[in-house]
C-alpha cells in the first residue's frame, strides 16, 4: 500500500499546483491514497466548499486540518456534512468535522487521524490522551493508519512520535510549513517526519508575501496578511506500508519545485 501526503496546500497558488501536478504525480508514484493537509485552502486560513470540491475531484482521498480547519465561519456546515475531512481529536466534539476516516480501494484500506499539538497551539486536550483514547476504541481491524500530527513544538512532535510507534502506519507533522530531513522508520515500525512542509508559494513566510511580513516584524503595527504566489513548491512525503501488519516499509521526502500554467479562479 501506497500513500501520499502533502503538507499544508495553501492558497490559490497551493490548489493550482495540485490541481496542475497531481495527475502526473499519480501516474509517476503510483499511490493507491492521496491525502492533503487543507486548513490553508482558502486565502491561508480555512477551506471551503468552492476550495477543496476541484482537489477532490483531482484526485484527493481525503483532508486533514488543525487549528485553522474551523476559520470560515460559512464553510462549518459544509466541514460538518463531508466525512473525509477530519479534525483534530483533541478538539471538543462540538467542532465540525469527522474524528477520522477510512478510506477503502481495491480491498486496501487506511484510516486518516489528525491530532493538534498543546504547546504554543490553541487550548486542546493532551494529544498523548487523545490519540490512546481513540486507539483503544478503533475497530481492531483498522491496521493501516494515518497520523497528521499539527503542531508547533519540534520536541512534542518527536515526542509523540515515540509514544505511538508500532501502533500506527505513519505519522506526519504539519503546521510549520517548513519541510524537515528526519524522514524515518522508528523500531517499532511507524514512519516518522517532524514536517511535511509547504504545497504552495516559498518566496514567502509561511505562505505569505514577505514584504507584509517584514514590515510587520520591523514596526509591529498591525497590517492585513496577504498570500504569495511566488516560488511554488511541492512539498509532500510518500510511504510505503504493509497492508497485513500495518507496518510502515519505507518513506521518502518530496520536494519540487514547479510551475503553473493554470491559475484557480477563486479563493473563498
Amino acid at each position: 500500500m501506497r500513500l501520499l501526503f502533502f503538507g499544508d496546500v495553501f492558497g490559490k497558488a497551493g490548489r493550482s499546483i495540485l490541481k496542475e501536478h497531481l495527475p502526473t504525480l499519480k501516474d509517476e508514484l503510483k499511490p493507491d491514497f492521496v491525502i492533503i493537509n487543507g486548513e490553508n485552502l482558502a486565502d491561508g486560513k480555512g477551506l471551503t466548499e468552492k476550495t477543496l470540491r476541484p482537489l477532490l475531484h483531482a484526485g484527493v482521498d481525503a483532508v486533514t486540518g488543525g487549528n485553522h480547519l474551523w476559520d470560515r465561519a460559512e464553510s462549518l456546515d459544509y466541514i460538518a456534512r463531508t466525512p473525509l475531512i477530519v479534525k483534530p481529536l483533541n478538539y471538543p466534539d462540538s467542532a465540525p468535522g469527522s474524528l477520522s476516516f477510512t478510506i477503502t480501494k481495491d480491498q486496501l484500506s487506511l484510516t486518516v487521524i489528525s491530532i493538534s499539538g498543546q504547546v504554543y497551539m490553541p487550548a486542546c486536550d493532551s494529544p498523548f490522551a487523545a490519540f490512546d483514547e481513540w486507539y483503544d476504541a478503533k475497530p481492531k481491524e483498522n491496521r493501516c493508519i494515518l497520523l497528521d500530527f499539527h503542531a508547533e513544538s519540534t520536541a512534542e512532535t518527536r515526542a509523540l512520535g515515540w509514544h505511538v510507534d508500532g501502533r500506527i502506519s505513519a505519522m506526519i507533522g504539519t503546521h510549520t510549513h517548513i519541510q524537515t530531513a528526519d524522514e524515518e522508520i522508528l523500531p517499532l515500525g511507524t514512519a516518522y517526519l517532524t514536517d511535511a512542509g509547504m504545497t504552495g508559494p516559498h518566496d514567502s513566510v509561511i505562505g505569505m508575501r514577505k514584504s507584509i511580513i517584514l514590515q510587520k516584524f520591523r514596526t509591529s503595527v498591525p497590517i492585513r496578511y496577504e498570500a504569495s504566489d511566488k516560488g511554488n513548491q511541492i512539498n509532500a512525503v510518500l510511504v510505503d506500508i504493509d497492508p497485513a501488519s500495518g507496518r510502515a516499509q519505507s518513506i521518502q521526502r518530496i520536494k519540487r519545485k514547479v510551475a503553473i500554467t493554470k491559475v484557480e479562479n477563486n479563493d473563498s
